[in-house]
């Protein structure tokens, strides 16, 4: 690449017009999916966005990418110097460390307010979802065996994150200690937030160099849904002027503006694949397994959630009809099958 970066044993470094330093740290989430963690300096300021899993290796990773920043870098920052705080969305694997962070800093965390009771009430949270997450499985077309299967899987979370207190709300258009730009980009998560600093974004998991985030119905969870998130695509698209942006994952997007219109197509390619497939009546289950074939594991869920997100999407605009009405009427536990119009 080219440009205003360097890159030391891992960590990258870019410097914006003005000076404002952003190192990127690379950690391990989990077994199987490695992020980033970021550090910004402007100043006074030390910024830590986002945390990692809370995972050992998770932490380890966080204290080596200070360490790099001090011993390669020649930027003397600890945990003990931070002056705040920000997650950029309730997933556990973007929050999860922030216990750990906290046991050695002091700084105040900002979440925006739709994801602030992750945070705050972190069981409450994972419960409600889980208690509307059974109510779409069965809905789908799940077996009641099944269900339990993952719906243990999701609560085995409980003990990964214990509850702590948020000091401040990321506000939509707020303009964070002067220089940092808060975009709310509903859709991935409730809270999820993209943010500017000058000619970079910092887009989380709203937007992947490769990767195309993640969906989730509404009916779940308020203000994620593909409507939600095809509407935040756009918000960002309009924003002039970003010439780099940086993500919760993967490489650097050099062409944010054309990525983002990659993301749109390939939405309204499956939301064509779906209707395809619903020229018989399916379920939810079914289009799941017609999209993705067999999936293991947690990614049997994560399947039926995206496919969830673009029967919803389809079926609140007209698109796709209900097509056992009468079976319904007779058992309103019997899985929806979904016909197009």
């Amino acid at each position: 690449m080219q440009g205003p970066w360097e890159e030391r044993e891992g960590v990258l470094r870019y410097r914006t017009g003005s000076g404002v330093e952003l190192y990127r740290l690379p950690v391990r989430l989990f077994p199987e999916l490695d992020g980033y963690v970021y550090l910004v300096l402007a100043d006074a300021h030390r910024i830590l966005v986002d945390t990692g899993s809370g995972l050992p290796e998770s932490q380890a990773d966080l204290i080596r990418g200070f360490e790099v920043v001090r011993d390669r870098y020649g930027r003397p920052v600890g945990f003990e110097d931070l002056t705040a705080i920000l997650i950029t969305h309730g997933h556990i694997d973007h929050f999860g460390g922030l216990n750990f962070v906290r046991q050695r800093s002091a700084a105040p965390v900002f979440i925006h307010e739709l994801d602030r009771r992750v945070l705050a009430n972190f069981p409450e949270r994972l419960i409600t979802v889980a208690r509307e997450i059974r109510g779409f499985l069965s809905h789908a077309g799940v077996s009641p065996q099944r269900q339990s299967v993952l719906l243990s899987m999701y609560l085995d979370m409980k003990s990964m994150f214990q509850s702590t207190p948020v000091e401040g709300c990321l506000d939509d258009g707020q303009r964070l200690f002067g220089f940092i730009e808060v975009h709310h980009t509903p859709g991935h998560c409730p809270g999820q937030v993209c943010l500017r600093i000058e000619e970079v974004l910092l887009t989380s998991d709203h937007i992947l160099a490769h990767t195309t985030p993640h969906q989730a119905p509404e009916r779940i969870t308020r203000y994620t849904g593909l409507g939600h998130y095809l509407d935040s695509l756009r918000r960002i698209a309009a924003l002039p002027g970003i010439a780099l942006a940086f993500g919760g994952h993967e490489e650097p997007i050099l062409d944010l503006y054309g990525r983002v219109a990659a993301i749109e197509r390939f939405h309204r390619q499956r939301l064509e694949r779906v209707l395809e497939i619903c020229r018989e009546p399916r379920t939810i289950a079914e289009i799941s397994w017609a999209l993705f074939g067999r999936q293991y594991g947690y990614g049997v869920l994560l399947a039926l959630l995206e496919a969830g997100a673009h029967v919803e999407y389809l079926y609140d605009r007209g698109y796709l009809q209900v097509e056992n009405l009468d079976q319904l009427e007779q058992d309103p536990n019997a899985p929806v099958r979904y016909r197009r119009l």
